[in-house]
């Protein structure tokens, strides 16, 4: 968790040298609406996301080889963890991953690039974690989406939280 608020920083630091512009927000020139209507679209669009891939988990656990790998991998990771430990995981990652990744470097490099690098962190030296690399790539499209059509973090950033919160707590009792 340490790594947290370093990325964090990072990240502000980062969006705040990009000539005045917010981590936290950008103009969405494909979506002609006020600051209130696209915070409010984001987090509907969050919710929606997390709520989608925190209902398919158990399923892909159940039914897919890679999905098992993956959780036989992790979950010795995080089966001591405390749900306080968990929370706090699922707060830190998900901001500070969020305000780095979409808020900080989607801006500077794309959408595609930042996905492609955001999977690349998430992976280890076992194949079964090819399979994380992968989700983190979708996922990382799917949050910088998100930020791109409303140009406010707020959403993925509910969404990257919820989800790991719910999927740690998942993978942790089963």
């Amino acid at each position: 968790m340490l790594i947290y608020v370093p990325l964090g920083v990072a990240a502000l630091a980062w969006a705040s040298l990009g000539q005045g512009r917010s981590a936290w927000s950008l103009a969405a020139p494909g979506l002609d609406r006020g600051y209130p209507e696209r915070l409010a679209i984001s987090l509907a669009l969050g919710a929606v996301l997390a709520w989608g891939v925190v209902a398919i988990t158990p399923i892909l656990v159940e039914r897919t080889a890679w999905a098992r790998g993956l959780h036989r991998e992790l979950r010795p990771l995080v089966e001591s963890l405390t749900t306080r430990s968990i929370v706090l995981l699922a707060l830190s990652s998900g901001i500070a991953e969020e305000l780095f990744f979409r808020g900080a470097m989607q801006p500077v490099i794309g959408i595609w690039w930042t996905s492609l690098i955001f999977a690349a962190l998430h992976s280890g030296p076992k194949w079964a974690l090819v399979a994380w690399s992968a989700w983190a790539f979708v996922m990382g499209l799917l949050f910088g989406w998100i930020f791109e059509y409303t140009g406010v973090l707020a959403g993925p950033i509910l969404a990257h939280v919820w989800i790991n919160q719910r999927n740690l707590t998942y993978m942790r009792r089963h």
